[in-house]
């Protein structure tokens, strides 16, 4: 509480004392902080060594994040004959694929690019483990420690769509809805189980992933409104070559034989120049271990000396350059915060980074999606010629909902709420009298105006917008004063998007 003193001329040494009691306004919390949750390669602080496993870090920038928890995982692929679909590449007359050997894979590193990437800020990060096994209890550790979290307004779990065990992902998005009705000051981002899953990367590989999605948030139907959920995956451009090196490959007998021939076949069988070459493939994958600092030189020796090698390596980051959409739309409702208000839709918005979605969706498919009979919205990304990959939806999971079915008037109401219940605050045990409610009212009336004035709210003039009530006979009896209980009450006009346009086109005859 803060106090300025005046020295009383009448009575020397004595001194009358003014307490700015209650605030003069209402200051508008931030509505644009994401705590993202899921797997690290480290988890410490560089100034102590102080391990920050499960502990909230907030960070600002990529460079924050590789301080505190490290860098990318480092995905392992084969070179494999092909045998069902289209090859990744030819050679020698023959098609070949390059695939993951293993399910092992962690997205924090990627969704933090993302984030970054689409006009992402502050954040705070919770490391749920190294990279090991993405493990159900881990995430829902993690979601603990957030829920402690004063600030954050957006809940983010990327590792999430990766669990596939029975009931694991249900567990983990049911746990991220609760805890946003719960605590009610943030929403919560939800991918859909398998999104990263190249099954799932066809018209009916993506309405199987759906399907999954609605039985696997049954439990939090309570509150749908209080989360959004986005889907296709997208191929991103964040990852670039530098991310990916010969310790991505694991060495086979076929690699190097493929390795081998073009060697030979481009600077001759027996040359210096190809003995050079064999040499370097034998030194990278006949099984020793390379010192770190010889890396990167031997990688592009190869790289420049074999076509071949360089291909295998431009699939292996495109590979790795799949991301589910939920960090990138932190970014983007972060950048729409920032630029047009949270009170706007965040849609309609080209995706930064993105190249293109997984699954192309017609307009017809895309309202499956967008309006389903149980309401549970899922926002589609799509592709635009000349524009990419866009945002093309704003509804909550509680599309059926009057009240609750667009993100913006959700999280208006969030920003809104929470910004009056933190200004009234230090109101608690005043004189529940009228010079009070008089006080509370003026300052709710004054937020609201400017929020109006912002283009926040609907309305001609600023009491069409919102309505503030408190006081007895309006909104308190008797007894709630007698009890301790001050009751306001305020009535908004929130605005809802024009989702749908509808042009009608009359063409009159000649004569007619």
């Amino acid at each position: 509480m803060a106090a300025t003193g005046t020295k009383d001329r009448k009575a020397p040494g004595v001194y009358a004392t003014e307490f700015a009691a209650f605030p003069t306004s209402i200051v508008g919390v931030a509505t644009a902080v994401p705590i993202f949750i899921g797997y690290t390669e480290t988890a410490v602080d560089p100034a102590t060594g102080k391990s920050l496993s499960m502990t909230p870090v907030m960070i600002q920038s990529m460079a924050d994040y590789g301080a505190y928890f490290g860098g990318n995982y480092r995905a392992q692929f084969e070179v494999v004959t092909a045998t069902t679909g289209a090859p990744d590449f030819q050679a020698d007359g023959a098609g070949y694929s390059v695939r993951a050997t293993s399910s092992a894979r962690f997205n924090m590193f990627v969704a933090l690019e993302m984030f970054y990437a689409n006009g992402g800020g502050s954040c705070t990060v919770v490391s749920t483990g190294p990279y090991e096994q993405v493990a159900r209890q881990g995430l829902l550790d993690g979601l603990a420690a957030a829920a402690n979290q004063t600030g954050p307004t957006m809940l983010v779990v990327p590792d999430a769509c990766l669990l596939t065990g029975a009931g694991d992902y249900g567990a983990v998005a049911t746990a991220q809805l609760n805890q946003a009705g719960t605590l009610g000051d943030r929403m919560a981002i939800l991918d859909l189980p398998g999104a990263l899953d190249p099954a799932g990367w066809t018209v009916d590989g993506l309405a199987a992933q759906r399907d999954a999605f609605y039985a696997a948030t049954a439990p939090a139907d309570a509150y749908l409104g209080c989360g959004a959920a986005y889907a296709p995956a997208i191929q991103t451009s964040v990852l670039g070559l530098d991310d990916v090196d010969f310790r991505n490959l694991q060495s086979s007998d076929l690699l190097t034989s493929l390795l081998t021939a073009q060697a030979n076949a481009v600077f001759g069988t027996g040359t210096s120049k190809a003995l050079q070459v064999l040499a370097k493939i034998d030194q990278v994958f006949g099984g020793s271990a390379v010192p770190s600092q010889d890396v990167a030189a031997l990688n592009a020796f190869l790289a420049n000396a074999l076509p071949l090698y360089a291909q295998i390596e431009t699939i292996v980051l495109q590979k790795m350059n799949v991301a589910a959409p939920s960090a990138a739309m932190a970014g983007l409702w972060t950048l729409n915060d920032d630029t047009r208000g949270v009170w706007n839709a965040p849609a309609n918005v080209t995706v930064a980074g993105a190249v293109a979605p997984q699954v192309a969706l017609s307009d017809a498919q895309r309202a499956d999606y967008n309006m389903p009979e149980n309401g549970k919205a899922i926002d589609i990304l799509r592709d635009f010629p000349g524009r990419g990959t866009v945002v093309w939806g704003a509804r909550t999971l509680d599309g059926n909902s009057n009240d609750y079915r667009y993100i913006q008037v959700r999280r208006t109401l969030v920003y809104i709420e929470t910004s009056i219940k933190n200004a009234l605050n230090p109101f608690a045990f005043a004189a529940n009298d009228s010079q009070t409610w008089t006080t509370v009212t003026s300052m709710i009336s004054n937020f609201l105006t400017q929020v109006w004035s912002q283009g926040g709210l609907m309305g001609d003039k600023a009491s069409d917008a919102f309505k503030v009530q408190c006081g007895v006979g309006s909104t308190m009896t008797p007894q709630d004063v007698l009890n301790g209980y001050m009751i306001v009450q305020v009535v908004l006009q929130m605005i809802h998007p024009a989702e749908f346009i509808v042009l009608t086109i009359k063409q009159t005859m000649q004569g007619a």
